[in-house]
């Protein structure tokens, strides 16, 4: 059967909150492209409610990343369910080695950039395009091209009360355990949420209770605070960031959450080729970058807000 015309179809998608924002769109374009098929997706349990909210997919096949029995379990099951194509949206070593096996025991299909894909997009070097355009260049391969995606679906109703008539910054000081060299200052965000503050300013803060070192001083130091502190799912994050005038935050997942709104997004990041290509292609973003964080100060942040006319309060 031709991939172009497939009765049924895997995508696998895995990975950090991040990844699996980077991967939404050509997510969303394969399901305009073959909405007349079934589509199956391989990811994490804890993605499931989320990817549950498209609405496009049929079956959901949990892999959680544990051990061999765990991964031959799922190998059994994509052999099993006898596609047509299957799209590999993650591109790593374990989606590889599931597809050694695959190509043996079935004959799906495969669309991805590691060595065993049938259809193989190779990867540049790191920091020459973003994951989505990389993943997109993927797709190209299948005749499926970028499109503007529906985002309808993410959006809440809850929370609305909490931004009517109020000019809204959102920021976004925290990061994972893993991400605390890309963490600008807790005392600084909180310096220059004061100075937002100061001119009219409301500051909502969305992350979880893991991040409770990241905010305390913001919620020490001011007093206009919209609180969304573990109450800011996928679909609370992207409602906020459509209201507000403008989004501050680190290189985060949450962070590329908020940018899908296409509203002005400030990125306080390091400066290297890979951070410049996974943060500027979006529209209306703008980078500050350092080789260090530490070595960002409010002034620079507050003088850069001003210059490029981020905000109309000045």
């Amino acid at each position: 059967m031709s991939p172009l015309n497939p009765k049924k179809i895997l995508l696998i998608k895995h990975g950090s909150l991040g990844d699996i924002v980077f991967a939404l769109e050509p997510i969303l374009s394969i399901h305009k492209q073959f909405n007349n098929s079934v589509i199956d997706l391989v990811t994490e349990e804890k993605f499931i409610p989320f990817f549950k909210k498209i609405k496009m997919f049929d079956q959901f096949l949990i892999d959680n990343r544990a051990g061999f029995l765990s991964s031959f379990s799922l190998i059994r099951k994509i052999v099993k369910g006898k596609y047509d194509l299957i799209i590999d949206l993650q591109n790593s070593k374990r989606t590889n080695f599931y597809h050694f096996f695959t190509k043996i025991f079935s004959r799906s299909r495969i669309n991805g950039s590691r060595s065993f894909a049938h259809d193989r997009y190779i990867i540049p070097v790191q920091g020459k395009e973003s994951p989505t355009h990389g993943l997109y260049n993927q797709l190209k391969l299948l005749d499926i091209n970028q499109s503007d995606p529906d985002l309808r679906w993410l959006v809440s109703d809850k929370e609305n009360q909490s931004f009517e008539n109020k000019d809204i910054v959102l920021v976004i000081p925290g990061v994972s355990k893993s991400g605390l060299a890309k963490q600008w200052s807790p005392n600084k965000y909180q310096q220059l949420c004061s100075i937002l503050e100061s001119k009219g300013y409301y500051i909502c803060l969305v992350g979880t209770k893991h991040d409770a070192s990241s905010f305390q001083p913001i919620l020490n130091g001011c007093k206009n605070i919209i609180n969304l502190i573990d109450r800011s799912p996928p679909e609370i994050i992207y409602t906020v960031a459509s209201k507000s005038k403008l989004i501050i935050s680190n290189d985060t997942g949450p962070g590329h959450i908020a940018a899908l709104s296409k509203n002005n997004t400030l990125w306080l990041a390091l400066n290297n080729n890979v951070t410049k290509a996974n943060l500027s292609f979006r529209q209306n973003s703008y980078l500050l970058l350092k080789d260090t964080m530490e070595d960002l100060s409010v002034n620079e942040v507050n003088d850069y807000i001003i210059k490029n006319k981020l905000l109309d309060k000045v």
